[in-house]
């Protein structure tokens, strides 16, 4: 008998003010958002919300470029003037530092200390920039003598900054649309976090990590549209600009396995590989040999072996114990201490000031100060969200031990035995393995699984606070992950306060180290902006850790609802219909069954599944398909509506109201190219995309 298709009501339209709180609460100046009666005029218009992110992040550009104007003349680089105006740029620095003042290429004939992708950005600035006019001697005549009186100005230097700070906000206008796009049109406006952040502002010209950020930020738009091998080719060139979105595959490797994901992850690792290694290998076939000046003593491979030359030696190192150019940012890394802003600094600086021994009074001031801020919080946090209470007790004890057993043992460690390099990298590298572990098992065990931005921001923070180099620049890698994975704002603007702390104290504390001390501030007050700083990103990371253990708490998955039956639904997979919010930048992974992992080590099951074995519900032996059925508000063996599922609070297991009673399932998605970074994602089958968005909570 032929089914009759049914012909789906038109979506309702929703102002996004009403669909996002924190847009309905900023509306309220101008009268507030619509309501449920409101008459929506049905007409597009042109200022939609990626082109208002679009005009937020040029005005963030401009103000970043403004910002750090006062260096744009290297003139004004006396005095600490790049300190007390705060405008320090590396990209100023370092057009003359890296040669290209001079015309030298990176890698051929100067050894530059960054990934490839930012040389080259660095070369096809500096080509234009060369042009320009360089600083010239100005005289004047005092009493008939030609006396020098200054410089004018390197204008090479000034237009390289200039075009640099264009490119900048190119690259920040796409990694912030990026964003918005693998956000979805339901949590689009999180982007904004992203293109409002002070972080972007102070740092988007410090250096040039705003690069890396774009790539990555495509590569996860790319992953979103279920577009692996895109995804593994603008990864594998954000790798080559810096290297932290190799933390990216390592959080899909974590994500994949647990949803059985792996033919999609080894797309987009291979693809990253081969990126990687085409980019790579050439490039060191061809580039110089320098010592440990940076002087070129030796030709590359490939001018040695076309000249007739012995090659051979040169796959090994060069002459003298000369070293490839390409070898320069590896050893450099490998060779460098604790940087200012790592924990690593902080340590060796507390365990010379202060004796660390116990019982002695600073130990006993840090005792007695940890334990009431930890009672405090704890406490705090039980009265809000008494669900936690075991977490939030096991996170106490574990911090005030932290504190009182273990650090004083390493601080005593430090001060009597120093912290050479091997020493810091063995513990940098040990300490990042053990955090990626307990990530990877966090991820399996979850009683559901994590969305992928979630992962992904631990990853990142966890290198972050236990690298020996934590630049400042680096914060801005965490500015699309926290618009995924937990846009809030009141802890995000704490965070950015805390970021600008640091960078004030950075610079007043190289005034005091230039001076002497007669200006500037003590390094006590910079450790500590370090400390909050640091403090703050990992009560940022135990949110979202929460969050993950509680997907009621998750506002990207609630949708900002609190219905006791949504809280319900969220915390249990095996309730979620496919209307709801699973992970919008998960691509493959959004509301894919997971095959393994799990609290109990049970797999969960995907809807269709559960619609299929509902009516053999009541002969299950684990009685798990009948607790199913009976949360979806349907009886064993019956046909299943949606209306049965509205009536259980919206809790169903995502069935549409066919003719014959059949489940509506979620369709296939064949992998898409890189024409899917410009289609709309498809949300659920006989809908049109993102179709109730807003309209009700999750599961409606």
């Amino acid at each position: 008998m032929a089914r009759m298709a049914m012909t789906p009501a038109p979506p309702a339209r929703v102002s996004p003010a009403r669909e996002d709180p924190v847009v309905a609460e900023a509306s309220q100046l101008i009268g507030g958002p619509p309501g449920e009666h409101a008459v929506v005029p049905d007409r597009r218009t042109w200022l939609t919300p990626l082109r208002v992110l679009m005009a937020l992040v040029i005005v963030a550009s401009v103000l970043g470029y403004t910002q750090k104007i006062g260096c744009r003349d290297t003139r004004s680089w006396t005095h600490e003037h790049q300190y007390s105006s705060l405008c320090y740029s590396d990209v100023v620095a370092l057009y003359s530092q890296e040669g290209l003042v001079d015309r030298k290429i990176p890698y051929l004939d100067y050894p530059t200390e960054y990934p490839p992708l930012i040389g080259a950005a660095m070369q096809l600035i500096s080509w234009p920039a060369g042009h320009a006019s360089g600083p010239r001697a100005v005289y004047r005549d005092d009493g008939g003598r030609r006396v020098f009186d200054h410089y004018t100005m390197d204008r090479r230097s000034a237009v390289f900054y200039d075009l640099t700070a264009l490119l900048f906000m190119v690259a920040a206008g796409v990694a912030v649309a990026c964003t918005a796009l693998t956000a979805g049109s339901r949590r689009v406006w999180d982007a904004a976090l992203f293109a409002l952040a002070p972080a972007l502002i102070l740092h988007l010209l410090t250096n040039w990590d705003i690069l890396a950020v774009a790539f990555a930020a495509g590569g996860l738009l790319a992953w979103s549209r279920r577009a692996p091998r895109l995804a593994g080719l603008l990864l594998g060139l954000g790798i080559l600009t810096k290297l932290y979105p190799v933390l990216f595959l390592l959080g899909l490797f974590f994500v994949c396995l647990r949803a059985g994901k792996l033919r999609e992850l080894a797309k987009t690792v291979i693809t990253a590989i081969v990126t990687v290694v085409v980019v790579v290998v050439p490039l060191w076939l061809v580039a110089g040999y320098f010592d440990k000046q940076n002087n070129k003593v030796g030709d590359s491979i490939w001018a040695t072996f076309w000249h007739g030359g012995d090659w051979l030696p040169l796959l090994g190192g060069g002459p003298d114990g000369a070293r490839n150019a390409l070898a320069r940012f590896v050893d450099l890394n490998s060779d460098r201490g604790a940087d200012w802003d790592s924990v690593a600094f902080g340590a060796t600086w507390l365990a010379d000031r202060h004796d660390p021994a116990w019982f002695a009074p600073m130990h006993l001031l840090v005792c007695v100060v940890t334990a009431a801020v930890v009672l405090a919080v704890a406490a705090a946090l039980i009265v809000h969200r008494p669900d936690t209470r075991r977490l939030v007790v096991a996170s106490a004890a574990a911090t005030w031990i932290t504190v009182s057993v273990a650090v004083p043992l390493v601080l005593q460690g430090i001060r009597e035995h120093g912290l050479p390099v091997g020493t810091l990298n063995t513990i940098t590298a040990a300490t990042l393995v053990v955090a990626v572990i307990a990530i990877g098992l966090l991820t399996w065990f979850a009683p559901r699984r994590p969305r992928l931005p979630q992962v992904l921001f631990l990853l990142v923070v966890a290198f972050l606070l236990s690298n020996k180099v934590f630049s400042p620049q680096y914060t801005i890698w965490l500015l699309p992950l926290v618009a995924l994975a937990r846009p809030r704002w009141r802890l995000f603007l704490l965070w950015q306060a805390c970021e600008a702390w640091v960078l004030f104290t950075r610079f007043m504390h190289f005034i005091y180290n230039d001076t002497q001390g007669r200006r500037g501030i003590d390094r006590g007050w910079f450790v500590g902006a370090v400390a909050l700083r640091d403090l703050v990103l990992l009560i940022m990371a135990g949110f979202v850790i929460r969050e993950i253990l509680h997907p009621w708490a998750d506002i990207v998955r609630t949708g900002g609802w609190a219905r006791p039956a949504d809280r319900l639904a969220t915390d249990r997979p095996a309730a979620l219909d496919l209307g709801a919010v699973d992970d919008p930048a998960g691509g493959v992974l959004d509301h894919a069954p997971d095959v393994r992992g799990g609290w109990h080590g049970r797999p969960t099951r995907s809807p269709r599944d559960r619609a299929r074995e509902l009516p053999a519900a009541t002969g299950d032996a684990d009685g798990r398909d009948g607790d199913a059925s009976a949360e979806a508000g349907v009886t064993p063996g019956a046909g299943t509506t949606a209306d049965a599922g509205l009536k259980a609070g919206k809790a169903g297991a995502g069935t549409d109201a066919g003719a014959a009673g059949e489940p509506a399932v979620r369709p296939e998605f064949e992998p898409l190219e890189p024409g899917a970074l410009f289609r709309p994602r498809q949300n659920r089958a006989g809908a049109a995309p993102d179709a109730d968005d807003g309209a009700g909570p999750p599961g409606g």
